[in-house]
């Protein structure tokens, strides 16, 4: 979710974005930065607490992690993403600049209504909109309905899910293709459910998956 930002004009894949994509981006990233303290404060407190304010949080990946996502989206040539927790649409827009590229769809799951509003008026600012589609509901109960084989997934909601989503996804997954999850090292308030994580895909997937220190940390995990 929420963490260092970074200089996102020192990478060259964000010079060839769009003006439309780097202001939303720019936008969105000065609102993230603005909420850091109040987030540091409420992990502090524990992971109930950071629920509890959820609904008003942005709860993104970052700028590292959203430029990976791109470049992984495009180096995999990704038709179908799935994402779940798209939030206001951070990631999200990420995934669609490099979808437009490959000719794909980002299938975005975000059950808040008032997050996946604000996540079309995002897209739509940017221009993107008509490469992604927005999903209202549980990934437990969508993520069936969904075309596959699924290229690349996010899961970056509830950490006490991620294992259910993780499961839901991994058969659907086409050979080659990708399994990111998100917070994976930081904050300590999930670290021990994250730990829980980590250890189930290196049971299913051993010798294809690793820990990056990105970000929150994220585990990618390729489907041999």
């Amino acid at each position: 979710m929420v963490r260092d930002h970074g200089k996102i004009t020192r990478v060259g894949a964000r010079a060839a974005m769009d003006s439309r994509v780097t202001a939303v981006i720019d936008r969105l990233t000065r609102r993230s930065q603005s909420e850091q303290e109040e987030l540091a404060e409420l992990n502090r407190r524990g992971a109930p607490f950071v629920r509890e304010a959820a609904p008003r949080l942005m709860l993104d990946v970052g700028g590292e992690v959203g430029r990976l996502l791109n470049m992984l989206t495009r180096a995999c040539n990704a038709k179908v993403v799935v994402e779940i927790g798209g939030s206001v649409g951070y990631s999200t827009l990420w995934f669609a600049e490099a979808a437009r590229t490959t000719g794909g769809t980002v299938f975005s799951i975000e059950p808040d209504p008032l997050k996946r509003r604000q996540q079309e008026e995002n897209l739509r600012a940017a221009g993107l909109l008509e490469h992604v589609s927005m999903i209202d509901g549980d990934a437990r109960d969508v993520i069936s309905d969904l075309p596959r084989p699924f290229d690349l997934v996010l899961i970056d909601h509830w950490k006490d899910l991620y294992i259910r989503e993780f499961d839901q996804v991994w058969p659907r997954m086409r050979k080659g293709g990708l399994v990111i999850a998100d917070n994976i090292l930081r904050p300590d308030a999930t670290l021990d459910r994250m730990k829980a994580y980590v250890a189930h895909v290196r049971s299913v997937a051993p010798d294809l998956s690793m820990t990056l220190d990105v970000g929150a940390g994220i585990e990618i995990t390729t489907r041999g």
